[in-house]
């Protein structure tokens, strides 16, 4: 069963940055969903700005999903990532009117 993620991304050095933002500028949005795209996972949203960290939004199975995701593209070889599994989602786009999850519910 897949669960969402948040993850946070960045990059191992400034030089493999600056490397793999020169090997990847003509990269398109669809190579980059469809390249983050297995079985196991999927890459939802992305989030970039010109700070040190980035974030990802994923539906997989578990981190190691995730992370197999990543190896398609080479992407564990230039950053470190951290999955954060989120029992709540919620999006603008998805409302139902219904109570929330309560993600404390889910440590017990």
């Amino acid at each position: 069963m897949k669960k969402h993620f948040i993850c946070t991304h960045t990059y191992m050095s400034d030089e493999i940055k600056d490397k793999f933002f020169e090997d990847t500028k003509n990269l398109t949005d669809k190579e980059l969903f469809d390249g983050m795209k297995t079985e196991k996972a999927e890459l939802l949203q992305h989030w970039m700005g010109t700070e040190d960290f980035f974030y990802c939004h994923w539906y997989a199975e578990d981190e190691d999903a995730i992370f197999s995701a990543l190896e398609q593209m080479g992407m564990n070889d230039v950053m470190v990532t951290l999955p954060t599994e989120t029992q709540r989602y919620v999006s603008h786009e998805t409302l139902t009117g219904q109570p929330m999850v309560n993600p404390a519910d889910h440590t017990k």
